[in-house]
């Protein structure tokens, strides 16, 4: 990165220098050149940005400015980290930890979220190219950039119509290659809950505001609206029967998403994964200790293939604590690990997956099966914990993305 920066300086250099423009000198003619800045700008970390901001007003604006922040957003950028809640530790006052995987580690963000005093604390919900969608005491819902160190409270979803308070997911949606705005999708329950009817209210940045969408939401049983990932998009919820449901969020509509088909014997779907990365949405099956399936959506919604087949028997090697070895091996729970997260990269050949075992988190990579050590657990906290009842799970980790999102 620095030498194509060097080179394009350079090359603005000796453009401005040969000019006729003899009142300013190169790096004045440059500063005052917005696209030929711009193409440096962008090139730079989301650090050096957000320390640039204060070098002039000019500078501010131009890195401020939403279009600068869209062709910041086209340029792929691999995951930071993951925020990992201790499930089961605290109830209240939420602490994360955090899984580095910068090429270049720094310390971590943060451990708790203390942008308002909650007497709850702050919980991630979900987390959204570089937004994360939290929520505090008294029904309170926050959007928080956590590279910039901006939130907002989002005004409460409005009740009436017969509608009910009883919350059964709350989902963030946010493309910042397509627009500087987000929505929130609230999905909560009808009166005729138990004839199968929900509703939706939709928040827009844009708009700061909230709307009910058009109609009641039919609901196939057993989907889980708590973990709906923005993918495609479009808002998609696992469910653990053979249907279920995606939201299209720029055209507001309410569509039907196959599952995986259940095996015999089976009276509905258990996973132990759901999420995205880098353009793809994957889902893990939990039908046997080891191997499993890594299953990937197409675009058109037409049905899942196989894309990974993951066998653990080189973990176990590698890490034995991992076996329960007063558990029968056929046992769901033989082996004691969870998967944090399933991560593409832009070369398919370094995609990898980050599993939570005893005591540590290791990279699993995806095509040669080898095996890394990226966190150790007991170590990692500012408290003495006991690491080994520490519970990371998918639903619990969340993506970290630097951006200059605005909320």
């Amino acid at each position: 990165m620095p030498s194509t920066i060097t080179t394009i300086t350079n090359s603005i250099i000796r453009f401005t220098s040969s000019s006729q423009n003899y009142q300013q000198s190169p790096s004045e003619v440059i500063a005052n050149l917005d696209d030929l800045l711009t193409e440096i700008l962008i090139r730079l970390p989301i650090k050096s940005l957000l320390k640039f901001k204060s070098v002039s007003k000019h500078w501010l604006s131009l890195i401020s400015n939403p279009v600068f922040c869209r062709r910041l957003s086209l340029i792929r950028k691999p995951i930071t980290g993951l925020f990992v809640d201790r499930v089961a530790l605290k109830v209240n006052n939420p602490e994360y930890d955090f899984i580095n995987l910068d090429s270049k580690p720094s310390s971590p963000p943060f451990r708790t979220l203390t942008f308002v005093n909650d007497s709850y604390g702050i919980q991630i919900l979900q987390s959204c190219n570089g937004l994360l969608l939290c929520s505090g005491g008294h029904g309170n819902y926050y959007i928080c950039n956590p590279s910039t160190n901006q939130y907002r409270l989002l005004p409460q979803p409005p009740v009436g119509g017969g509608v009910s308070r009883s919350i059964l997911g709350v989902n963030l949606a946010f493309d910042p290659s397509k627009s500087s705005y987000y929505k929130v999708v609230y999905v909560g329950a009808c009166d005729s809950f138990l004839d199968g009817q929900l509703h939706m209210e939709i928040y827009s940045s844009e708009t700061g505001d909230w709307r009910l969408y058009g109609g009641t939401l039919p609901a196939p049983s057993g989907i889980n609206f708590n973990t709906g990932v923005f993918w495609n998009g479009a808002i998609n919820w696992e469910s653990s029967s053979e249907t279920s449901l995606y939201f299209d969020v720029d055209k507001e509509k309410v569509k039907e998403m196959p599952m995986p088909p259940i095996p015999d014997g089976w009276d509905r779907g258990i996973y132990q994964y759901f999420g995205e990365s880098g353009g793809h949405l994957h889902l893990i099956d939990f039908y046997g200790a080891s191997p499993f399936i890594v299953y990937e959506l197409r675009t058109d919604y037409s049905g899942w293939f196989v894309k990974y087949h993951v066998d653990l028997g080189g973990v176990t090697a590698a890490f034995p604590e991992m076996i329960r070895t007063y558990r029968d091996p056929q046992d769901l729970d033989y082996y004691e690990y969870s998967i944090l997260g399933v991560v593409r990269e832009e070369n398919d050949d370094d995609s990898y997956m980050l599993l939570h075992l005893p005591n540590k988190v290791v990279h699993y990579d995806l095509k040669d099966n080898t095996l890394k050590e990226v966190l150790d657990v007991a170590s990692n906290g500012s408290q003495a914990v006991d690491a080994s009842s520490l519970q990371y799970r998918w639903f619990g980790a969340f993506q970290y993305h630097k951006s200059l999102a605005s909320v």
